[in-house]
């Protein structure tokens, strides 16, 4: 059964994760205009807006979680970067994201055992 504390730390990385895409869509949607648009189109304040709500929820996450394998296990959410910079941003995985992704998750399995 998932905790309460675990859904937020699932939350925290999601939203991590969709606020780094969102903040790359914004700043190629504002790479031509001026530099103050690139902080009040929809995108990067999107993203902004996710960080806030992220910080909420590392507090409630960390009422029951340990510091230590909260700031462990949200650093999963390179991968989901990963997984969503190519999906949404079409970039390109090279074998060298591919071997900073394993050694990624290998160390999160490692430190919760």
């Amino acid at each position: 059964m998932i905790t309460s504390s675990t859904f937020y730390l699932i939350l925290v990385i999601a939203f991590t994760g969709i606020s780094q895409i969102l903040l790359k869509m914004g700043a190629k949607q504002s790479s031509q205009k001026k530099l103050i648009s690139a902080y009040i189109n929809p995108c990067t304040f999107t993203a902004y807006f996710l960080y806030i709500v992220v910080t909420i929820f590392t507090v409630y996450a960390l009422k029951e979680i340990p510091l230590k394998l909260f700031y462990t296990t949200t650093s999963l959410k390179f991968v989901l970067v990963l997984i969503l910079s190519k999906l949404v941003l079409c970039e390109k995985i090279d074998i060298n994201k591919i071997i900073a992704i394993g050694l990624i998750v290998s160390g999160v399995i490692i430190f919760n055992i």
